[in-house]
This record gives structure tokens, C-alpha cells and sequence, in this order.
């Protein structure tokens, strides 16, 4: 890598650690350089402006975790194999980050055209994402004409960003781990429904 793209990568996740810990509203390019460890000025030097930054931002944390999500549910059979795997997903979004800067980023949106059309074009690459993996996991089981792909994923995505949102305003991180419990006992009703009913599996 250059030391033009490991700048630029540095300027990159101070912007998403800065989202993250400081909100929308406060990071700015100041806030950015003093996260990252480098004067204002250089953000500038790689971006055309604030606006600029912010989306790259979204797309450079997104395109990470995207891979690591294709990555760790490649060959993932079931429901009951696809929880486990997407508590340790969101496990990780959190601790690096993620989901708090695209939540920061979803709420400051709403005042800028252009930063609004950046985040929908985001939102939709995971909702592409979401619905290919849907398909994939319910096949052609009884239970695709229940759980439209597009439907399905958009829901999954408005239930991902608002539970962060719920959870950045009192703090609570227990939300989490009652809706993963819950899931899991209902994963587990559904494992058992699909094998008395023989219905074939889905995985793929």
C-alpha cells in the first residue's frame, strides 16, 4: 500500500471512530484530526470536503464489513447455523464502530442531499445483500412465498439500525442479547417444525 492510501485510510477510520464516539454533529474536520492523530489540513489534501469525507467514510467501513459478512456466512446452513454467526457479526460491528458511525450517518443525512443519497445508496447495496441471503437460505421451501426477499430485507435492515438507535439513547447493550435469545429459542421451535413437517433443507 502507498503512503498515500495508508493516509488516506488512516483519515478514513478516524472519521468512522469520531462518528462513533462524538455523534454527526460534532466531527468535524477538527474533531477527525485530533481522533486520527494528524493535522486538518491533510483531510483536505485527500478529500474534496467535509461531505466528501463522510461518505467515503460510509463506503470504506461498509465495503469491510461486507466482505466479512460474505465471508462468514459463505456455506451457512439454516437458521440455526446463520444466528450464531450473525451475533458474532453484530458483536464485531459493534466494537469497531460500524453500526454506531452508519447510525450517525443515517440520522445527519437528513440535511443534506448529497449525504442522503450517498447513505441510500449504502443502505441498498445491504439490502441487496440481505435478500440474496435470504433466498439462498430459504430456497424453495415453503417459507419464501411467507418471507418476500426484498421485504424480508429491508425489514432486517430498519430492525438493525433501530435497535442501535434505541441502544446509543439509554446505553443499554442488553437489548442485544434479549432479541439474540429470543431468536434462538425461536430458531430452535423452527429447526424442529421443519424436520417433523420433513421438509427439505434449505441450506445452500
Amino acid at each position: 500500500m502507498s503512503r498515500r492510501s495508508e493516509t488516506r485510510e488512516r483519515i478514513l477510520r478516524a472519521t468512522v471512530d469520531t462518528l462513533a464516539a462524538q455523534g454527526f454533529s460534532t466531527s468535524t474536520a477538527r474533531a477527525i484530526a485530533a481522533t486520527g492523530g494528524f493535522a486538518p489540513g491533510v483531510i483536505y489534501y485527500h478529500f474534496e470536503d467535509l461531505e466528501d469525507l463522510l461518505l467515503a467514510a460510509m463506503r470504506f467501513t461498509s465495503d469491510s464489513r461486507m466482505e466479512r459478512y460474505a465471508t462468514r456466512t459463505h456455506g451457512v446452513r439454516g437458521a440455526a447455523e446463520l444466528l450464531p454467526a450473525l451475533r458474532e457479526l453484530y458483536d464485531e460491528d459493534v466494537a469497531t464502530g460500524h453500526i454506531a458511525a452508519v447510525q450517525e450517518l443515517v440520522a445527519g443525512a437528513a440535511g443534506s442531499t448529497r449525504l442522503a443519497d450517498g447513505v441510500r445508496a449504502e443502505i441498498r447495496r445491504w439490502e441487496d445483500f440481505t435478500e440474496a441471503l435470504i433466498a439462498r437460505l430459504l430456497g424453495d421451501s415453503p417459507f419464501a412465498a411467507l418471507f418476500p426477499g426484498r421485504e424480508a430485507a429491508m425489514a432486517a435492515m430498519a430492525f438493525y439500525l433501530g435497535l442501535e438507535m434505541l441502544t446509543h439513547l439509554d446505553g443499554d447493550r442488553s437489548r442485544s442479547d434479549t432479541l439474540f435469545a429470543a431468536a434462538a429459542r425461536l430458531t430452535t421451535l423452527f429447526a424442529a417444525w421443519e424436520g417433523s413437517a420433513g421438509l427439505p433443507d434449505t441450506g445452500g
